[in-house]
């Protein structure tokens, strides 16, 4: 039972590879991208509800996650011809920059790969998740969808920075405080 959240999980994880190999088929790859954003809420709300969060779970998790979202962005972007402006565009690469020296730091740091749950984090994740269908429904993605997305994988790379050790489940910056 405590390894149902990381079956879900892997589910997630084969899903969104899936979705670079979908064309010319926008019902099925919502269908897909939709059971991928529920799959990763129903993971975590199980690991957490019954206690069967796991080290092992916690960076198949964030792997997953890594995986949906570029898969998702990089289909949608070249598949359905997104017309997006340059600021969104170098945003878009400057974050993924960020994101990769963060799990180079979670790596080099504390040894594994991974990436925080923060609440910057989870925000971002949602607002990406409707922003990219609703883009290619409306054909544009507006300029400050890129800001929190930003500012999450900044404040990442603070508490990584300055954490002794690794919690993929802080909240925010202020939790170091404390």
């Amino acid at each position: 039972m405590k390894n149902i959240p990381n079956y879900i999980t892997l589910i997630r994880l084969i899903l969104s590879v899936l979705l670079f190999f979908i064309t010319n088929n926008w019902s099925l790859f919502l269908v897909i991208y939709f059971i991928c954003g529920i799959s990763d809420v129903l993971d975590g709300f199980l690991a957490r509800k019954f206690t069967w969060q796991t080290k092992k779970g916690a960076r198949l998790d964030s792997l997953a996650d890594f995986i949906f979202f570029f898969a998702a962005f990089f289909k949608m972007l070249l598949s359905y011809r997104l017309k997006i402006p340059a600021p969104i565009i170098l945003g878009a690469i400057l974050i993924a920059l960020i994101r990769f020296f963060n799990l180079y730091i979670t790596r080099k740091k504390f040894g594994m790969p991974g990436i925080l749950h923060t609440i910057g984090n989870k925000l971002s994740g949602v607002i990406f998740f409707f922003a990219c269908p609703a883009a290619v429904i409306l054909g544009y993605i507006p300029l400050w969808i890129i800001f929190i997305p930003l500012i999450s994988s900044l404040e990442e790379t603070i508490i990584l920075l300055k954490a002794d050790t690794y919690n993929p489940d802080i909240r925010s910056f202020y939790d170091l405080l404390k």
